[in-house]
């Protein structure tokens, strides 16, 4: 009876059960093994072990520091991020929807990337969205970073502490959240220097095909999305040349001439597909500002352009960097030591340094010296007078464009995992009487001092990111000065009828805060109908945001105008006020 019940042939299975599970995970244990240890076996072909998994972590990282951003409203706090998500709205969604709402003040391609992110009202108001596309690019970051790191024969030390100084440091994970162009810019840069650096070590040669895929396209995307992408092309062709140089073994009995045209000049023949697409993608930009604003240089020289904006603070003299490099490399080194953070700069300079002085103009150096180029191409800037930062170390000091110093995070991610890897491999070799294991103890050493340090720092940032993080302090800012009343009181008592305002005016960036579709806008960006609404507002908008501010760059051209004809906006009332910024409702029962 007892066996009909069933009881003793269950008692029977338990070890069975048991000896199962321990074989699963002993199976487990092995595989999870050989994962750790193919993480340290060199690269073959264009598989590189681990990719996959340090691109889902950083993509769950990244969606972690999205959920925070979006349960404290960090994410739209930049006065920038907010006029780049109206930018990609307004594409499809405008009283005049089209391409030409791109406009010239920035670089298209973040805008275009955003807009199926947006295509839903609450993902485009909320700013998730924008977070989606961040976490995209910050898993394309480390990935690329990863595979550079590997294909440079780093070890599994130097690969693994590569991709944790993008994941500790608190600035690069919070812009990835918002709507600034950085991260797209940033994902670009990696992927570009992945590609080149695949092409430059694989034993097959890589068709001019594959490197345009792998490095061009990439690198057009980082040309259309910031500035600093520019001299990533530059420097892209400079690597190229190098390399192929290299390959010649550095030394020939020819004359220049000959090397040029016999050997540089076929070998950059495949390469140079991959050249010529950032230089496509230029051309369309150049194309772009001629159809619409007549000139090829609006983006350039245009009255929204950066170099039209830095000539008033430049003749006021507050732009204290303009041709002198003393000043240009203390304010903006001092924004790299802040945001990227001492542990970081030291490790990633010394690990350049090192590589540097031990290996020449190698594969390796000529790589880090590509990805250094953004830190040259913001530097000139500065001296230049093209670019402002201010700090807390500039003269005014004060938070302004310290976000730009996040850009060179590839550089010494690389550059940190040299130093470790380097080190590590001094160890290794020294000293004799250790053993094997031993020797493999004392290896690592660096790595876990190194990886603890950047959690240490990771831990100080995120105790008080407001403070301890320029790039959030600075963030942090744009929210104090928002004009929130104003903004309140359009969401509650929004009862229909457009608005007129200028939303490229001061404290005017709020269009995704209220949540309306930009069709119930009239903007500048709308062309036509803002000039109509503008000379006969009662027939065009209920409502009109203007920010009543003189003492500014930048007056509010919708302000200026209602001074200089009073007559026609008599009829609107003041419903709602924040220090500057100003609600006025038509009063529809005035005859």
């Amino acid at each position: 009876m007892s066996t009909a019940t069933g009881r003793p042939r269950a008692r029977s299975r338990a070890p069975m059960a048991l000896e199962r599970g321990r074989r699963d995970i002993r199976r487990l244990l092995a595989r999870l093994g050989a994962f750790w240890r193919s993480l340290d076996q060199p690269v073959v072909g264009r598989r590189v072990p681990g990719s996959a998994v340090v691109g889902l972590t950083g993509l769950m990282l990244s969606l972690v520091a999205a959920l925070l951003a979006y349960r404290t409203g960090s994410n739209t706090w930049y006065a920038d991020s907010l006029s780049h998500l109206t930018i990609a709205r307004r594409i499809f969604d405008s009283q005049a929807p089209g391409f030409q709402q791109l406009g010239t003040v920035w670089l298209p391609l973040p805008h275009l990337l955003l807009i199926p992110f947006v295509a839903n009202l609450w993902m485009w108001s909320s700013g998730v969205g924008a977070s989606l596309l961040g976490a995209g690019c910050a898993a394309a970051t480390a990935t690329a970073v990863y595979r550079i790191a590997a294909r440079l024969g780093f070890g599994r030390a130097g690969r693994l502490v590569a991709v944790l100084v993008l994941w500790t440091n608190v600035s690069y994970l919070y812009i990835c959240t918002t709507a600034l162009t950085e991260p797209v810019l940033i994902a670009a840069f990696a992927c570009t220097i992945a590609g080149l650096v695949h092409w430059a070590t694989a034993a097959r040669p890589m068709s001019g095909g594959e490197l345009a895929v792998f490095a061009g396209l990439p690198a057009m995307v980082a040309m259309l999305s910031r500035y600093e992408g520019w001299v990533l092309v530059v420097s892209m062709v400079v690597y190229i040349a190098a390399v192929e140089y290299r390959r010649m073994g550095g030394r020939t009995q020819h004359p220049w001439r000959f090397i040029a045209l016999h050997r540089i000049l076929p070998a950059l023949a495949a390469p140079a597909f991959g050249v010529l697409c950032p230089f496509v993608g230029v051309g369309w930009w150049l194309a772009y500002n001629y159809a619409i604003y007549h000139d090829p240089l609006e983006f350039m020289t245009g009255p929204y352009s950066a170099l039209r904006q830095q000539a008033d603070d430049i003749a006021r003299g507050i732009v204290t960097t303009k041709g002198n490099l003393g000043i240009s490399l203390t304010v903006y080194d001092w924004s790299l030591w802040e945001i990227l953070g001492g542990v970081v700069v030291v490790a990633g300079a010394l690990g350049f340094l090192l590589l540097f002085f031990t290996e020449g103009l190698s594969i390796r150096v000529l790589t880090l010296g590509l990805a250094f180029s953004t830190y040259v191409f913001m530097v000139a800037s500065l001296y230049l007078g093209q670019t402002v930062i201010w700090n807390d170390h500039s003269m005014p000091p004060s938070l302004w464009n310290v976000r730009f110093a996040v850009s060179p995070i590839v550089f010494f991610a690389l550059g940190t995992a040299a130093f470790v890897d380097r080190l590590g491999g001094w160890l290794r070799r020294t000293p004799r009487s250790a053993g094997a294991p031993g020797r493999r103890l004392l290896a690592a050493g660096p790595a876990v001092v190194v990886a603890l340090a950047l959690l240490a720092q990771f831990g100080w940032w995120a105790r008080d990111p407001g403070t301890r993080s320029p790039v959030v302090a600075e963030g942090h800012l744009s929210l104090v000065l928002r004009p929130t009343k104003v903004i309140d009181y359009l969401r509650r008592h929004y009862d229909g009828g457009h608005i007129l305002m200028n939303e490229s005016a001061p404290r005017n960036a709020i269009i995704p805060l209220v949540g309306l579709p930009n069709r119930d806008y009239w903007d500048v960006s709308t062309g036509a109908g803002y000039d109509a609404a503008l000379k006969s507002p009662t027939t065009h908008a209920t409502w009109i945001v203007v920010n009543t501010s003189l003492h500014t760059d930048y007056p509010d051209p919708v302000y200026l105008y209602m001074r200089q004809h009073r007559e026609l906006f008599a009829n609107y009332d003041i419903v709602a006020k924040d220090g500057s910024e100003v609600l006025y409702h038509l009063d529809r029962w005035t005859p």
